[in-house]
């Protein structure tokens, strides 16, 4: 009997049930996986944006950690939302040094325009010690903008070797050419723009960046290469934009990623 896949999801909840630890349950389970969760916030939000959160204790948090890993051997990681220097200390302290695929998706803005993480100790936890933890490290433009400090630059080679500079061993930078659908990558040596999929004008991209990074660590998991899994990544997030749910909410409508992964081709 083959060995199901784990992944553990670390963020927050998203009310709407289109993004966050909902999210990504979702993009595992559509792809044949299994997610563990640690919940490090709640929200309340819809798909015009976030009306008010609250923080999980930091001390809850490790447990949840903790009982998990105790009993379930993982095998990949996927960090989302993270609000404070505390939790992403904790998070870095646990995960370092473990064999499993780390993908850190540092959700700074959501797709509506809510801003996620805005304190300034939070932001340099993320530089200093998530960026040297994870596999890779999955911003949007504007997120790479901040999380290398450079609001000027546009240029993702650029933007990518400058959060390379600060830590992570790999970039992959999403969206860069909005109206191509094009993300870029960069492992530390070598840039490779990604174009695998069109762009869908649906309107349903709320959870799209969830989706792409749960997909992206489940299958690096699964023993695909960076590259490989980044092309792939790309091509289940888009179907999952092309399939979504335009029928729910009234403004950014939800992804469905079992829907868009369901209408690609197998393999």
């Amino acid at each position: 009997m083959s060995s199901t896949i784990v992944c553990l999801s670390v963020g927050s909840s998203d009310s709407s049930g289109g993004a966050g630890i909902q999210g990504d349950v979702k993009a595992c389970s559509a792809m044949g996986a299994y997610c563990a969760t640690a919940v490090v916030g709640v929200t309340a939000q819809n798909t015009r944006g976030v009306t008010a959160r609250w923080e999980v204790p930091v001390g809850m948090i490790a447990d949840q950690i903790t009982a998990v890993m105790d009993d379930i051997r993982i095998h990949a990681i996927k960090v989302g939302t993270v609000w404070s220097a505390e939790i992403m200390n904790l998070l870095a302290d646990r995960f370092a040094g473990l064999d499993v695929p780390i993908v850190f998706d540092p959700v700074l803005k959501t797709s509506s325009g809510s801003f996620f993480t805005a304190d300034s100790q939070a932001l340099e936890a993320a530089r200093q010690r998530m960026l040297e933890v994870a596999t890779v490290v999955t911003p949007n433009l504007a997120e790479a903008q901040i999380l290398a400090d450079a609001a000027d630059v546009s240029l993702p080679s650029a933007l990518a070797e400058l959060v390379s500079a600060r830590g992570a061993r790999a970039v992959l930078i999403t969206d860069v050419v909005p109206a191509q659908s094009c993300d870029w990558l960069y492992d530390g040596k070598r840039h490779r723009p990604i174009i695998t999929a069109q762009r869908h004008g649906t309107g349903c991209e709320h959870g799209a960046g969830c989706a792409h990074s749960t997909i992206l660590a489940v299958l690096l998991a699964q023993g695909h290469s960076l590259f490989s899994a980044a092309a792939l990544a790309h091509q289940g997030a888009a179907a999952a934009v092309r399939y979504g749910a335009a029928s729910v909410g009234t403004h950014d409508h939800p992804v469905d990623v079992c829907a868009g992964l369901a209408h690609l081709p197998e393999g």
